[in-house]
This record gives C-alpha cells, sequence and structure tokens, in this order.
C-alpha cells in the first residue's frame, strides 16, 4: 500500500471519528436538553401548585381554556359586547381554569392529583354563577343609578371572595395579603390614624362601588386584560407556534455562537428577542433557557452564571418596546397619549440595558475564557433565515398598523390570522388545525394568569379611588422625603420592588400606577418618567431577591444554586439600576420627548458608550482584569456618559480613553519586554 493510500485511510477514519463525536456531542446535548425540559415541567407544578390531572380532565381544562381563547379573539375582531359584560365573561372563565388547574394546597407534594376534588367544581360552579349575573344583567346594573339588592350583596361578596382565593393559587400571597389589607382598609378605614384615617365604608357601598359599576373589580386592569393583553398573547402563542423562538435561536446562534462566549452571547439577542413579543419573563426562560443553558455550560460558564445570564435576558423583555409585555398600550392608556410616544420614550432606556448585558456577558466571558460554539458545529444559517424571514412579517405588520393610528385591538386580530396564514408557506411552520387549538389552550391559560390579578388590581384600585389612598400615601411618602426628590426616588424604588414580588408583569405595572406614580407626580417628576420609573423597577422585582423569580426559574433549570445565581443576574443587569434615575432627572433620554437634533444624537451615542464602559466595570475587566480603584473610576466615568450632560460627557470620555490607553500601553511594554527576554 503506498503512503499516500495510507494517509488517505487515516484522514477518512479521523472524519469519520470526528463526525461520530460530533454527532455524539449533539445527542448528549438533545438529552440534557429533554432532561431540563422535564426539570422545568416539575419546577412549575412545585412552585405553582400545578396539578398533574388525567387526560379527561385535562382535555375539560384545555377545552375551557380555548372557549376562553376564542371568546377573546372574537371580541377582538368584532368588539360586540359592553365592557362590563367581556370582563365579567373573561373573568369568569379564568377563574374555572384556574380552580381547576392548580390545587388549593399550593407549593404541596398534594399537587399531583389525578383528579379534581369536588369543592373546587364547587368554586368553578360558583364562578360561573356569579360572573354570569354580571354578564346577564349588565344592562340593568349600569342603569340602575346606584340602587343595590340583596342579590348584588351575596353576589359582590362571594366574587371577592374567589378572586382572593384564585389569585392565591395563581399568583401568591403577596398580592393576596395587599387585596385582604385593601379591602380591610376599605370597610375599617376608621381604625387607622393620621392621614390614612376615613370614616369607613359599608359592604353595600363597597359592593355598589367595586362591582356594580366599572371603577373596582372590572376597572381598567381587567378592561387591559380582556382587551390589548389577550389579543398580544394569543399573536405571541401563534407566533411561538410558526417557530419564531427557534428561528431566532438558530440566527443567533449562527452570528454570536462562535465568537467568545457566543452561547451566553446567542443567549442575550434570542432571549431578548422573544421576550420583546411575549408577556412573562420566567416563561420565557423556561422557554428559550432549555437551548441556551446547556450551551452555555458546555461553553465554560458555571451553571450560576448561564442561568443567570437568561434570566437577565429574558428579564429585559418586557421592558422593550414593541410590547413590553403589553403594559405600552396600558401606560398609553393611563397617560392619555399616542402608543407611538410611549414606544419611542422607551427604546433608549431599553438599548442601554442589553448594551449593558451584552457587555457585562463579553468581559465576562473573556475573563473566564469561555469558549464559542465550534464553527463546524454550527449549522448553515444565512439561507435558513432568509427562506423562514417571513415569520417576522406579522410583528412588522404589528408594527406599521399601530404607527399609521389603527387600534392595538384590530392590529392583533389582523397580524394573528396573518401569522397562520404565513405559516402554510413552509411545512415545518404550518399551524393546522392541531397546532391552532393549542394555540387557543395555551393563550387560554396564560390569560388567567393576567386576569386573575388583574381583577385584584382592580380591588386597589377601587380602593385608592373610593378612600382617597392615593393621595394619602403621596403625601405620607412626601412627608418622609422631605420633598427631597432623590429620596422620594428611593423611596419609591423600594415600594415598586416590594410590591412587584411575583407578580406578573401587567398587574405589576398597574400597582405600581395606583400607588407609586402619584408620589412621583407630585414631586414634580414628568408624567410620562414616572410611569417609565416605576415599570422599570416593578419589573427588575422578577431578578431581585429575595423573590427573584426569573432567577429562581433559571437557576433550577440550570441546576445552579438560588443565591449565586441572582447575585449573577442582579450583577449583569446592573445599569437597569441606575438609568431609571437618569431618565428621570434629564428627560432627553426618553425619545420623542423633543425634536430629533445633534444633541439629542449625542445623548444617544454618549449614553450607549456609556452602558458598555458600565458593564466593563461591573465585570472587572478591559483588557485585562481591573482592579477596585479602576473599576470604581471607570463606572464613574460610565455614570458621567449616562447623565448626558455635554461636561459629564466630555469627563466621562477622557476617563475612558485615559484608562483603555494606560492598559494599552501596559500590553505594550509587556509584549515588548517579553520579546526582548526571548
Amino acid at each position: 500500500m503506498e503512503k499516500n493510500d495510507v494517509e488517505i485511510i487515516e484522514n477518512d477514519l479521523k472524519q469519520q471519528s470526528g463526525s461520530q463525536n460530533d454527532l455524539e456531542d449533539e445527542k448528549n446535548l438533545e438529552i440534557e436538553k429533554a432532561f431540563i425540559a422535564k426539570r422545568a415541567e416539575e419546577l412549575e407544578i412545585s412552585m405553582t401548585g400545578k396539578r398533574v390531572l388525567n387526560p379527561f380532565s385535562l382535555k375539560v381544562v384545555a377545552f375551557i381554556a380555548s372557549v376562553l381563547a376564542v371568546f377573546q379573539l372574537y371580541t377582538g375582531g368584532f368588539g360586540l359586547f359592553t365592557g362590563l359584560r367581556q370582563r365579567s365573561i373573561h373573568l369568569g372563565l379564568a377563574m374555572i381554569i384556574c380552580f381547576m388547574r392548580y390545587a388549593s394546597n399550593r407549593n404541596s407534594k398534594g399537587n399531583i392529583q389525578r383528579k379534581i376534588p369536588f369543592y373546587d367544581y364547587l368554586l368553578s360552579l360558583l364562578a360561573v354563577l356569579t360572573c354570569s349575573y354580571i354578564a346577564i344583567n349588565a344592562d340593568d346594573i349600569l342603569s340602575r343609578a346606584g340602587i343595590v339588592y340583596t342579590i348584588d350583596i351575596i353576589v359582590g361578596a362571594i366574587i371577592f371572595m374567589l378572586i382572593i382565593e384564585a389569585t392565591r393559587r395563581a399568583v401568591g400571597n403577596v398580592l393576596v395579603a395587599l387585596g385582604v389589607v385593601m379591602l380591610f382598609y376599605c370597610r375599617f378605614g376608621y381604625l387607622f390614624g393620621g392621614i390614612f384615617k376615613h370614616p369607613g365604608f359599608s359592604l353595600k357601598m363597597i359592593v355598589r362601588f367595586m362591582i356594580l359599576n366599572d371603577s373596582g373589580v372590572w376597572a381598567s386592569p381587567l378592561g387591559v386584560s380582556a382587551s390589548y393583553v389577550a389579543m398580544f398573547l394569543l399573536l405571541g402563542a401563534a407566533l411561538h407556534k410558526s417557530g419564531v423562538s427557534d428561528i431566532l435561536l438558530t440566527i443567533a446562534k449562527g452570528i454570536f455562537g462562535h465568537l467568545v462566549g457566543g452561547p451566553a452571547k446567542m443567549a442575550v439577542v434570542a432571549s431578548s428577542m422573544f421576550a420583546m413579543i411575549s408577556g412573562s419573563s420566567s416563561s420565557n426562560v423556561a422557554t428559550t433557557g432549555i437551548v441556551t443553558i446547556p450551551l452555555m455550560k458546555r461553553t465554560g460558564l458555571s451553571p450560576e452564571l448561564a442561568g443567570a445570564v437568561e434570566a437577565a435576558a429574558s428579564m429585559g423583555g418586557q421592558i422593550t418596546p414593541p410590547v413590553m409585555g403589553a403594559a405600552a398600550f396600558i401606560m398609553a392608556e393611563f397617560l392619555g397619549i399616542s402608543y407611538i410616544k410611549v414606544a419611542l420614550a422607551a427604546i433608549l432606556p431599553a438599548m442601554l440595558y442589553y448594551l449593558g448585558v451584552f457587555s457585562m456577558v463579553h468581559f465576562e466571558s473573556v475573563k473566564i475564557h469561555a469558549k464559542g460554539v465550534p464553527k463546524d458545529e454550527i449549522k448553515p444559517w444565512k439561507m435558513y433565515a432568509l427562506t423562514h424571514s417571513y415569520v417576522f412579517i406579522p410583528v412588522i405588520a404589528l408594527v406599521w398598523m399601530l404607527v399609521i393610528g389603527r387600534t392595538p385591538m384590530s392590529a392583533c386580530f389582523i397580524s394573528f390570522w396573518l401569522t397562520i396564514g404565513l405559516s402554510w408557506l413552509r411545512k415545518e411552520t404550518r399551524i393546522g388545525l392541531k397546532k391552532l387549538y393549542e394555540i387557543f389552550t395555551d393563550a387560554g391559560q396564560t390569560m388567567m394568569f393576567i386576569a386573575i390579578p388583574a381583577a385584584l388590581a382592580g380591588i386597589v384600585l377601587g380602593t385608592a379611588t373610593l378612600t382617597g389612598l392615593a393621595p394619602a400615601l403621596a403625601a405620607f411618602i412626601s412627608s418622609i422625603s422631605k420633598n427631597n426628590l432623590l429620596l422620594t426616588l428611593l423611596i419609591t424604588q423600594v415600594m415598586c420592588l416590594i410590591l412587584g414580588m411575583g407578580v406578573p408583569t401587567i398587574a405589576n405595572y398597574i400597582l405600581m400606577t395606583i400607588l407609586t406614580v402619584p408620589v412621583m407626580i407630585q414631586a414634580g417628576v414628568h408624567p410620562l418618567a414616572a410611569h417609565l420609573f416605576c415599570f422599570h423597577f416593578g419589573i427588575m422585582s422578577d431578578l431581585t431577591p429575595p423573590v427573584a423569580i426569573t432567577a429562581f426559574t433559571a437557576s433550577a433549570i440550570s441546576g445552579g444554586k438560588f443565591w449565586p445565581t441572582a447575585g449573577h443576574a442582579v450583577r449583569l443587569a446592573a445599569v437597569a439600576y441606575i438609568v431609571p434615575y437618569f431618565f428621570v432627572f434629564n428627560p432627553v433620554l426618553l425619545l420623542g420627548q423633543q425634536p430629533f437634533s445633534i444633541e439629542v444624537l449625542r445623548v444617544f451615542i454618549m449614553a450607549a458608550i456609556g452602558a458598555w464602559l458600565f458593564g466593563t466595570a461591573t465585570a472587572g475587566y478591559m483588557l485585562r482584569k481591573l482592579s477596585i480603584l479602576e473599576r470604581i473610576i471607570v463606572g464613574t466615568g460610565a455614570l458621567l456618559l449616562i447623565h448626558t450632560r455635554l461636561l459629564t460627557d466630555i469627563i466621562g470620555i477622557m476617563i475612558l480613553l485615559g484608562v483603555f490607553l494606560m492598559q494599552l500601553l501596559e500590553k505594550y511594554f509587556e509584549n515588548k519586554k517579553n520579546k526582548g527576554a526571548v
């Protein structure tokens, strides 16, 4: 045998061995992904009290969820129901799903129930009867001019009880405690002292205000849930079924996968983009984390850091236009301005957040020598992206319709059916009847998590309106802060972080609007800046210990410890704790508040550099590891750049150049010394 023949055979054997290793690695990765997906499901059961039902009961719940989704799609497209009738049906169906799907013994091993107990059928029946009473008699109730019958008081009391119990099962005890305290305060206000004292209201008056008009339970929080949010959840479920998340992950892997810390960068980009069109940061983690977390761990990141990257990336999507967890539309309604103004104002703070996170991920990866995915493991993606790009057309169409003035519900309705139609262009994205039913069942069950806390938020809003709590709270905080704006902001931040713990995005923002925004506006803050400030910190509670629900979900999926994961997540997202202060003191950071000019462009560029520099300081790495003093200096420079004043920008750039040139010279002389030694 010739020497060349031997070499050819050896090369063939190496290639076969390499391909076998690649196949084995890919198989192991798929096994890990499946294991993580199973662990995520077990986590949901243990955290939420979700029942493991028998097939028949699951079909019943799925059918009711699909009825809710179809009802919302119908009313969103044709709008033939009055507000009170639509909202009562929306809440009634949501409560039935909750009582059937989630056990009363939350966080207990007893949640693994194959059958639904009789008392939950009873609660479901009460939800049907009471909400049907409101829906059937909606016109009569609104025309009574305040007349309250005994049956109204009974129905109202039962609805309060059902909302509190459903909230306890679906969300947890924090929001329940707030709702119970609000009802107690409404009834027994004379027991309180100082500015919070009021005469108290009878049960008849409370029912009249909270149940028999649209000022309490059926107020704007539930109205938004039954309109904008429901439609966006349907659109998000349709986009997910059409394969948007898989396509985003493939594109992100193709662009960033081979770079240093590639899987982590891929997670930041893909998770953020998917999170932009969905309504829950923890569900984002569960959806994309089963793909990104194993890849990050495989290329050198610890389980804790991998979980933190996914948590920070998924959380940020909630503050990013166009959807912002559907809060952008609620904010526009509360402020009485167009959606476009809200979306424009939110762009720069969101960009600063992701620049900070991305730079942190980059420098952390360089510091720990995290690898990228080998190029030969990255499948060709450009043609794949091109041939599947049509799945993004509904999102583009949605934004375009909103820009030209269509209502959010109408734009969502059209985009939903556009998604279904375009999915048929390729077999792998096609949404047939089975997938369409799954969209309805998934969206309907997700609506439950919004509708129920929104109803309880309506109780809080009704109490604040009926008792004058909001101005009293504003006066109380003002007396503590002594009219010092910075201290007012700090107190408001703490309130937002506490009140937002474990509360879904929409209910979270609505609570902030009721309880904290008036405080800031009274302190002289620009109304849009006040809303965005409270919204940002309300969302940050998902990442902030001790609850940190997003970090908890990520740590459970990654197999890492909770506290280190939460600590890394807070560090990665550190810029989010800073930026809201800057746009309060300088609203020019909120685009659209003044005509576009060179000044606005300068602010944009300098703030972006500042966010990147802030990531450098937080990670503690530039061209080499930074000392504590250097980190303080670089962090100060970053804050000066984000501050957006011309003088602070000049000082910030000088600091950046000074530290960078110093490290560059150190490296140059070190290389020269090494060459001389050789």
